[in-house]
């Protein structure tokens, strides 16, 4: 058992340095790059090919939905980020950039009021619903 729970221990850090130190979204000279799995996985988006930034969600528990996911659609690939372990507030750099960059990409209503600075956190209100 003590086996199994440090083992489960080193596991839960290894995805909290992963996510802390080796997991990265920035502009690398003229393309959006997002790294993760300790710099193994990585996707990229050319800025001059970059046509929407929207904001995917899922349905989660609770009948509410997920944290947005940061979608930067190219006209041949994709940056899909999940921004739960993120601030909003530390994309509006980010997307300022990419505003200037490429002054076509267009954003979502989503992206567009966090990259103004607006306050989105209670954007959506949960309804508690009874199984009965």
């Amino acid at each position: 058992m003590v086996v199994i729970g440090l083992g489960l221990l080193a596991v839960n850090a290894l995805i909290v340095l992963n996510q802390a130190y080796f997991t990265t979204l920035a502009l690398e000279g003229d393309e959006l790059v997002f790294r993760t799995n300790f710099g193994t996985k990585e996707e990229r988006v050319p800025i001059g090919s970059l046509q929407r930034i929207d904001a995917k969600r899922y349905p989660g528990a609770h009948s509410g939905v997920s944290a947005p996911f940061f979608v930067a659609r190219g006209r041949t690939s994709t940056v899909k980020v999940n921004t739960k372990p993120y601030r909003l507030a530390a994309f509006v750099p980010l997307l300022g950039l990419l505003r200037r960059a490429n002054t076509r990409v267009e954003f979502d209503p989503f992206w567009d009021r966090v990259s103004r600075g607006e306050d989105v956190s209670k954007e959506i209100a949960l309804t508690p619903r009874s199984r009965w």
